[in-house]
């Protein structure tokens, strides 16, 4: 780790920022000072989707792979932003006034006690070393043949494990090579850990809008301290960073269904988009929580599926390229080889493995408290009638979980069991561990504001 390499990552992600910034001042703009502070992590991991997009789908059209591509991309997007921006009328933001009294005092208490456990994961992340299979075998290895041969070289990329995986992560990895200038493993350990702290932000910032302080904290600390989700903040995977996606459009898409403020829903497809191009896994993913959007908001379909419609087109869209690499280069499918739709095949392995993603779900080694409460909230929050919300996030738990044992049962070459090292699940079922913190503060909240009428911030 060198002062030249923590500086090139410093920069990039300031350039990630000013990208997200502009694209939330575009479709959305800001109020005030206090208005872009809270969503200043959301605007991160929008500039990181976005920008890393873009990288990715010019790479697989054949574009090099270059230091000067690694800093026009940024610059440009946050330009055109700034003058779709300025087209639509949006002002500067001006101002602005904190809570006062007891909900700034918890708002201070908790990210003062965020600051230091984000402090701790640091000092993990700064001089950890590659010690998980998935980094050393095909993460870091495909980032590092994109920094040297600046394209997806067909003779490697073809014949790594995971060939099938998209490439959104490996391009950030070679893009952080680049402004560091080498291929730095252990300093890339802290871009990982800035992910996490700009996903820490975005879903406090988002949840701050329908959520009291005292309810939103103890969640955001309950991530932190999950065994397999804050400890895991460093790890140059894609497995978090996929549920990092997963969570934050999740949130975006249940509170349009409650506002139907267009600017949630076209963050959301940028997340969604980011997420078919990060793992495999992330087509279901998306695909479920579509599904879920479209079950809880059945009674006003009229008016909510055209746009979730659009939604699941332009994330299908961005998805197809990388698709047709693979397909192309004659690289294995994602899928299981049969389809994995005959209920009559592998009979026998069709309850084991729905078992054993329930088990993973329920496992306290894995996830805390974090189910128990979610299921303990969804009760709450039906009985004082928050449907959307409560059919949201039901009918996608249960789906993920599903979906999770229909990964297990439809690929017989997995071992129905926990391990790690043969069987995903565990990595798998972290999202909708992820999920169950977001979805818990906003069932608690929901059912607080049902007997505490407060005034809503019309954020």
């Amino acid at each position: 780790m060198t002062v030249h390499a923590l500086a090139g990552v410093a920069g990039l992600n300031a350039l990630f920022l000013s990208s997200g910034a502009a694209l939330l001042w575009a479709v959305r703009g800001f109020r005030d000072w206090v208005d872009v502070a809270r969503l200043a992590g959301l605007a991160y991991i929008a500039g990181v989707i976005a920008t890393g997009a873009l990288w990715t789908l010019l790479l697989i059209a054949g574009v090099p792979f270059s230091l000067f591509l690694v800093l026009a991309v940024p610059v440009a997007l946050t330009l055109g932003f700034v003058a779709i921006g300025r087209r639509s009328g949006r002002s500067l933001p001006t101002g602005g006034r904190l809570a006062t009294g007891a909900p700034l005092i918890v708002t201070a208490v908790g990210i003062a006690v965020t600051g230091l456990l984000l402090e701790g994961l640091f000092r993990i992340s700064r001089l950890s070393g590659l010690q998980w299979w998935d980094a050393w075998a095909f993460w870091i290895p495909k980032a590092k043949a994109i920094y040297y041969f600046g394209n997806l070289d067909e003779e490697f990329f073809t014949t790594l494990p995971g060939a099938s995986y998209p490439p959104l992560v490996p391009v950030l990895d070679a893009a952080a090579f680049h402004v560091m200038g080498s291929p730095d493993v252990v300093t890339l350990h802290v871009q990982y850990w800035l992910f996490g702290v700009g996903f820490v932000w975005a879903l406090a910032g988002l949840l701050a809008e329908r959520v009291p302080g005292w309810i939103l904290w103890p969640f955001v600390l309950l991530v932190l301290v999950a065994p397999r989700i804050g400890r895991r903040f460093h790890i140059t995977e894609a497995d978090l960073f996929l549920d990092f996606l997963f969570v934050l459009a999740a949130v975006l898409v249940v509170v349009w269904l409650l506002d139907r403020k267009r600017w949630r829903l076209v963050v959301a497809t940028l997340l969604l988009c980011g997420m078919v191009l990060t793992k495999r896994e992330g087509m279901l993913l998306a695909a479920l929580l579509v599904a879920a959007a479209l079950v809880a908001s059945a009674r006003e379909w009229r008016s909510t599926w055209p746009p979730l419609g659009i939604v699941a087109v332009a994330t299908a869209l961005v998805a197809a390229p990388w698709r047709i690499w693979y397909v192309v280069h004659g690289v294995a499918g994602e899928g299981p080889s049969d389809g994995g739709l005959d209920p009559t095949a592998n009979a026998e392995r069709l309850w084991p493995s729905m078992r054993l993603a329930f088990d993973v779900l329920l496992s306290s080694n894995y996830w805390s408290v974090l189910v128990p409460v979610t299921l303990g909230a969804l009760l709450l929050a039906g009985l004082t009638r928050a449907w959307v919300l409560t059919s949201f996030f039901g009918t996608l738990v249960l789906l993920v979980t599903l979906g999770g044992g229909w990964i297990t049962w439809a690929i017989p070459e997995l071992p129905i069991t926990q391990e790690l090292g043969g069987n995903p699940i565990v990595r798998y079922m972290g999202s909708v561990a992820l999920l169950c913190a977001a979805a818990s503060a906003l069932l608690l909240g929901a059912a607080w504001s049902s007997v505490t009428p407060r005034a809503k911030d019309d954020a």
